[in-house]
């Protein structure tokens, strides 16, 4: 079944697959090299999230898992990945569980995971990393790349000290001199992760303030000089409709000419904002522009 966040973290990844194979490549402590973005699908009822080859001087694959609720019996779910991907490719596999916020943790998330026989003797024995995204620095998820910048603004240190965390991320990415397209979808990835951590309108304060990076670095300038209630307002319409066609695309693939056209003669940021968070509601694009 698909995580409510399955498609903003797929986008975000899509970013720069690279960059996140190499991130965790060196949390983990293996040598970086090549990187492949396999298929994760394991021809049974479970699916890993993302799998990367990756052709260094240890040749090996890297499985990163995703969680931002929690949910028991997940070690036993990743020795099945594991253990399946290593029949499958024939290469030794690094296994990640990636905890987005505190709520994830789980007491039953040591790292290790054991089966035992009958008898109380000792089946098989698997180890796992479990990295709590929460507890890094926010600048080691800056320094560790574009694509996993957005992960800076769920540390504790952003929580303490969010508008501080938001000046450095914006600093951040207009010093990387994105286009508008990734820049967009950044804000986007941004826009919804922040809702594991932030009430709404803590999230929506946030996401004005981040869109404020395409109004100073593309024609969203042009915008603001008509005025800046009505730029702020059309930057914002501008942002959302962005995050909702990206994420969309990536949860119900893409729109025809009629539903982008419908997208495009929204121009109420309230009804946008609606929208965004009815992409982890429903399943069609349809289902999308009746939700209220």
């Amino acid at each position: 079944m698909a995580k409510p966040f399955d498609a903003t973290l797929n986008a975000l990844i899509d970013i720069n697959p690279v960059e996140w194979a190499d991130g965790f490549a060196r949390i983990v402590g293996i040598p970086t090299g090549p990187v492949t973005v396999l298929d994760t699908d394991l021809a049974t009822t479970l699916q890993a999230d993302k799998l990367f080859r990756i052709d260094g001087d240890l040749p090996c694959l890297l499985h990163l898992e995703l969680e931002a609720n929690p949910r028991s019996g997940i070690p036993k779910e990743l020795m099945r990945y594991n253990t399946l991907v290593d029949h499958r490719d024939g290469l030794p596999v690094e296994t990640v569980l990636v905890l987005l916020r505190p709520k994830a943790f789980t007491s039953d998330q040591t790292g290790e995971y054991r089966r035992w026989g009958v008898k109380g003797n000792l089946i098989a024995e698997f180890r796992y990393r479990v990295e709590k995204v929460w507890e890094r620095p926010l600048e080691y998820w800056l320094n560790a790349g574009l694509a996993l910048a957005p992960l800076a603004l769920l540390t504790d240190e952003a929580n303490r000290e969010l508008e501080t965390a938001l000046d450095r991320f914006r600093g951040f990415v207009r010093n990387a001199d994105v286009d508008a397209a990734i820049a967009e979808s950044l804000l986007g990835s941004s826009y919804f992760l922040c809702g594991l951590r932030y009430d709404k309108q803590r999230i929506t304060t946030m996401y004005r303030r981040l869109n404020m990076l395409m109004e100073e670095s593309t024609t969203y300038q042009a915008t603001l000089e008509e005025g800046r209630t009505k730029g702020l307002s059309q930057g914002l319409s501008q942002g959302l409709r962005a995050a909702v066609l990206r994420l969309g695309k990536k949860k119900f693939g893409v729109p025809t000419a009629s539903i982008s056209a419908e997208l495009i003669a929204i121009s109420d940021p309230s009804r946008l904002e609606r929208l965004t968070e009815g992409v982890l509601d429903v399943e069609t694009w349809e289902a999308l522009l009746a939700y209220e």
